[in-house]
């Protein structure tokens, strides 16, 4: 079982002084009658100039009292996220793409800030300009009406010697345990979500989220180790008429009503830490159930249970242009997709953009999950 991280890596409360108060109350003060954006901006200027303890204790502070779902509860992600695991906790009212800012500081930035991201770390804003999916298709929405967040994960970095084993050709693993984490949750509100093969988790008929992992080398005193940045865009809170494609959905549009995208985050970090713990216990096997459970499904089950894209009729569109129609019928245990042609030809694809053949309404088809 994984370690929770030492709290000696983790941003103390207690620490700072007179010096470090005075410049919170500060940009309090100056901020008290501006939107929270603004203010978290220049919470973002503090964590630059005075380190990332000045940075949790102004989040601590609770600094703003919106009930709306447009700005993210710092104080409770924070909390959550660290009693799961997490070492580093990184909101933003408005980023250019969290992924970017985590690859930044995992190739250019400093040793003590590449420490500070311990084994887990998170990246999260409710706006993000630049977002990149995969095919490095755009991925922007309006403000509030989507969750951005960067998971990183750095197995070298972890206090368990499993983790630090765990084989890096099992890393791309870590792309359904995001899928699956996102398909838990919006089950939990009573949404019929499945994944759909390789990176995306669909509901209703349409897309709600998007799932995009990226090997990162590290530098510093730790170059020549890589770590994986898993980036996860949901659609939270989306209205129907800021859907960007007709395939698109949202939890909100699939529930009825507004959704907490604080709760859905810590959600979000809760699962993934979980799953990703248990894949760890099993050495990376994707056959292999947690030891913790040995009744209980191997990742590899869990993706094919919940994976609509097998029994499917798809066209899958391959790197070198070609395309192939068939029906998928299962995942190996490399993650890839098995496809009978219609030629009758069952063959394995690893990379490649796969298509439901969609009803005439447009939709990705009310597919039956495997079992």
């Amino acid at each position: 079982m994984l370690h929770a991280p030492s709290l000696s890596n983790v941003p103390s409360r207690a620490t700072g002084g007179h010096h470090r108060r005075q410049e919170i109350d500060m940009v309090r003060n100056q901020c008290d009658s501006v939107e929270t954006g603004r203010f978290w901006r220049r919470v973002g200027v503090l964590q630059s100039n005075f380190g990332q303890d000045r940075k949790v204790q102004a989040m601590e502070e609770n600094m703003y009292t919106e009930s709306d779902h447009s700005v993210l509860d710092a104080p409770r992600i924070r909390t959550i996220a660290m009693e799961t695991g997490y070492c580093s906790v990184n909101l933003y009212d408005e980023v250019d793409s969290t992924t970017t800012r985590a690859r930044e500081l995992l190739m250019d930035g400093t040793d003590p800030e590449r420490e500070q991201l311990g084994e887990l770390s998170v990246y999260a804003s409710l706006y993000q300009s630049a977002g990149r999916g995969r095919l490095a298709r755009a991925w922007t929405a309006p403000a509030g009406a989507c969750l951005a967040a960067s998971i990183v994960v750095r197995p070298h970095a972890s206090t368990d010697p499993l983790a630090r084993e765990l084989p890096e050709d099992s890393y791309h693993w870590l792309t359904l345990i995001a899928g699956l984490s996102v398909v838990d949750i919006w089950r939990s509100y009573g949404v019929d979500a499945a994944l759909k093969w390789p990176n995306d988790v669909i509901a209703q008929g349409a897309k709600g989220c998007g799932i995009l992992a990226q090997l990162v080398p590290e530098s510093g005193s730790t170059e020549g180790q890589r770590s994986i940045i898993v980036g996860i865009g949901q659609n939270t809170n989306m209205s129907a008429e800021q859907l960007p494609v007709p395939t698109a959905t949202s939890l909100s549009l699939c529930t009825g009503a507004a959704v907490d995208s604080s709760e859905v985050l810590t959600r979000l970090l809760s699962i993934f830490a979980r799953r990703y713990r248990a894949f760890v216990r099993a050495g990376g096997d994707p056959e292999r159930p947690d030891p913790l459970t040995p009744d209980s499904l191997s990742l590899l089950d869990h993706a094919r249970a919940a994976t609509a894209t097998l029994g499917a009729s798809v066209r899958m569109s391959l790197p070198d242009g070609s395309t192939v129609e068939g029906t998928a019928e299962d995942l190996d245990a490399q993650g890839r997709i098995l496809i009978r042609r219609e030629d009758g030809a069952l063959e394995p694809y690893a990379v490649g953009d796969i298509e439901h053949l969609r009803p005439a309404n447009g939709s990705y088809g009310d597919f039956q999950q495997a079992h």
